[in-house]
């Protein structure tokens, strides 16, 4: 699926997104879907959408022919027995099974999830990559006219300190009354990272996102007691609960990037959401950049956490030029409409999927 323009990540710039569209089907002719993605490839997670199919297809959906659909945590249960890790294919996987759930239920997927919705709409933080200066903030400039509040700008494929004046650069041009973060996607090290928040507080920047490796947790906390105005947010090294526990242990972070793909699930993202929101810290709507499927899927569990005081980042649909279900999800004034149909609230539309899909696949 091609991007309306191109996304730079911090080590990956990318023009267009693959998706692996996953359905379950029940012998009482229910059709649940999920989607797997990767977001630029398997850099970030160590997945691509190619083994999600090869781990499902020969592994996961063998393993799950016969069971009961609705025994939810029986079939998470059987698929981590049949495989070690692989969470965003276990999350494309559980994603339609939920989804088929709700349509058996007649209840939204946030009912699955927590009960009541305790949002029906969600506030969308608009990503701007991280490369480019006029057009960017003419990007940011034209979001926020349209109702946007927040923007992330990514960074780390510059020098840090070219990095910095660029980003005091478009946050001049921008404004200063914008909630702004920063995610160089972890690719300082420890002293750049202690130099650059001083003066990323300096610019006016609220949150910074992974400026360090993903593994160095203790680094992550010695940056928090740096800081003195900047929340820390971890994203790459809070994936599943057991990240949490030990995130929370040493006090590495303020808030938490919640996404269902990397914590295998969105069971399991919940629970990620409840370790960190019961010891004080905020949880965020992370993307993978997903279709209206993934899309509707976060929205979900989005919608059923207590609290999101960060807002989320769901903008794939708005970023790609087209998209792989009937009615795609519903954006207004940038904040994103949770779908109230039963399970996911979305269809697949099957002339799309022959459109885009891969000769052979």
């Amino acid at each position: 699926m091609p991007t309306r323009r191109p996304h730079r990540f911090a080590t990956h710039s990318i023009e267009h997104q693959t998706y692996l569209v996953v359905q379950v089907r029940t012998d009482s002719g229910r059709t649940g879907v999920g989607e797997g993605v990767s977001p630029g490839g398997p850099w970030w997670s160590g997945e691509s959408v190619e083994g999600q199919q090869q781990i499902i297809e020969h592994h996961l959906a063998p393993a799950l022919v016969g069971r009961d659909c609705l025994d939810l945590h029986g079939t998470i249960a059987a698929m981590d027995r049949t495989a070690y890790g692989n969470d965003f294919a276990k999350a494309a996987l559980e994603m339609a099974l939920i989804d088929v759930i709700g349509q058996a239920r007649d209840v939204p997927a946030y009912v699955l999830l927590g009960g009541a919705a305790a949002r029906d709409q969600i506030p969308v933080r608009w990503a701007l990559p991280a490369t480019g200066g006029a057009e960017v903030a003419q990007e940011a400039t034209r979001r926020l006219a349209e109702g946007c509040s927040a923007l992330k700008i990514k960074m780390g494929a510059l020098p840090p300190d070219e990095d910095i004046r660029r980003l005091a650069l478009l946050v001049d041009k921008i404004g200063a009354d914008v909630d702004y973060l920063a995610d160089p996607n972890g690719v300082w090290d420890f002293r750049t990272a202690t130099w650059a928040i001083k003066e990323l507080e300096a610019i006016g920047i609220r949150t910074l996102e992974q400026p360090i490796d993903r593994a160095d947790l203790h680094g992550m906390a010695a940056l928090g007691r740096r800081s003195t105005a900047i929340q820390l947010l971890a994203d790459e090294a809070v994936c599943r609960p057991g990240d949490a526990i030990t995130a929370v242990a040493s006090r590495a972070c303020d808030a938490v990037s919640i996404k269902p793909g990397k914590a295998g699930g969105l069971l399991r993202g919940a629970t990620v959401a409840s370790i960190v929101t019961a010891a004080g810290l905020a949880c965020y709507g992370g993307s993978a950049l997903e279709t209206s499927i993934g899309t509707a899927a976060a929205a979900h569990l989005f919608a059923a956490l207590p609290a999101l005081p960060l807002g989320c980042e769901l903008i794939g649909p708005l970023l790609l030029t087209d998209d792989i279900t009937t009615t795609p999800v519903r954006y207004t004034d940038h904040c994103l409409h949770v779908p109230q149909g039963p399970g996911l609230g979305v269809e697949i539309d099957e002339d799309k999927i022959a459109r885009y899909a891969r000769r052979g696949s």
